[in-house]
């Protein structure tokens, strides 16, 4: 029975270190929640218990008596494709711990770092978010994946990592690129666009097809759907929908969100499968992404699933260690993309994103490869 159902979690946890499974124990204890938990020394053991039972959340250290790294990983999602599953790190494998939430994981914590309040609350959200995830599987006609960009704090550059990611995977792929607000330059000013804003927004959402038929189309095939006049505001409802049928239509949909916190914003990162935090290598930058995370992990669930950009919009003489900036914000840092202001400003004046206009440039590559490891890992999520 589920957690929804019986409003118990039952978990499943796999740990060979007697010490390891005894705090996970005293952090569950701590909490005074009810849990169901069963514990698996070993793979073997586990995939003997996933024949009987169907827990609400997998808690998984990667390097077992029988079983290590990326083969635990895969074997555990095959066997329990509907669990949630939080990963257990010790110090020497958080790369291996990062890697398996790009490839799907909910989270992953550190063993001895992780305070029992933290455990709890990364469960918890594993579970919401996994269970939200199914109904958007059963409810929707999900053909791509969506990949959300928000900027930290406005004029950090989102919108140009976000328009030269999605130009970059429409050169193999069905790609549209939304946003929710027409502010300033906006899509309409990146690929200058000559339109009125919002006419796509006058149709029937409830028809994914009259929808999509407004959206502009660009050389290079991407597809782009501006978003409505300033001076309306997009609902929750409605962003929902619009992003349902936009997932229905292509292979990928980029959506380029404004950074504040909103209904509308936040319905949306809920049904993102990759959240992409932009952000600057200073320290006003990086406290106004802590504070949209505060948001997001309170609002949206959506622990283990975003990550930092750095933008180095120009060169800084003390910027601040992407150790850090980590540290601070508690998500890796994907890419770190190099200054090229000057560039970003001819590109613009083209109406083609610098993957176009100038891919073998340091910038250019940069943002080539981050389009690749986003693609990387839904490849591998896949």
């Amino acid at each position: 029975m589920s957690a929804e159902a019986s409003g118990t979690t039952s978990i499943l946890l796999v740990e060979d270190s007697e010490a390891d499974a005894e705090w996970v124990f005293d952090c569950l204890e701590e909490s005074g929640r009810t849990y169901r938990i069963e514990h698996a020394p070993r793979l073997a053991d586990a995939a003997a218990r996933l024949e009987s039972s169907r827990p609400d959340v997998i808690v998984l250290d990667l390097m077992l008596p029988d079983s290590a790294g990326w083969q635990t990983f895969r074997e555990l999602r095959r066997r329990a494709p509907d669990a949630a599953l939080v990963v257990l790190s010790g110090l020497g494998d958080e790369t291996l711990a990062r890697n398996a939430v790009r490839q799907g994981a909910q989270d992953f914590l550190v063993k001895g770092r992780t305070p029992p309040e933290i455990l709890v609350r990364a469960l918890d959200y594993a579970v919401e978010r996994q269970r939200s995830l199914l109904r958007l599987r059963q409810t929707t006609n999900r053909r791509g994946k969506l990949i959300a960009f928000i900027g930290a704090k406005g004029g950090v550059g989102a919108t140009t990592v976000a328009t030269s990611v999605a130009a970059a995977l429409a050169r193999r792929l069905d790609v549209i690129i939304a946003e929710l607000e027409s502010l300033g330059c906006g899509l309409a000013g990146a690929f200058r666009i000559r339109a009125q804003a919002g006419a796509a927004w006058s149709a029937d959402f409830s028809d994914p097809d009259q929808l999509t038929h407004q959206l502009w189309k660009l050389p290079s095939g991407l597809r782009v759907l501006l978003g409505p006049p300033p001076d309306r505001e997009v609902t929750a409802a409605q962003a929902e929908a619009v992003v349902d049928a936009l997932v229905a239509a292509a292979d990928r949909v980029v959506v380029d969100l404004a950074p504040r916190a909103s209904a509308a914003n936040a319905a949306v990162l809920r049904r993102a499968d990759r959240i992409v935090m932009v952000l600057e290598r200073e320290p006003a930058s990086v406290a106004a992404a802590s504070r949209l995370l505060e948001y997001l992990r309170a609002a949206c669930r959506l622990e283990g699933l975003v990550h930092a950009v750095v933008v180095n919009r120009v060169a800084l003489a003390c910027p601040l260690p992407l150790e850090e900036i980590e540290r601070q914000l508690q998500i890796p840092v994907l890419a770190v993309i190099p200054p090229n202001a000057d560039l970003c400003v001819q590109a613009r004046r083209s109406g083609a994103p610098v993957v176009f206009y100038q891919p073998e440039s340091a910038l250019g590559g940069c943002l080539l490869e981050l389009a690749a490891k986003l693609e990387e890992d839904h490849a591998v999520a896949s």
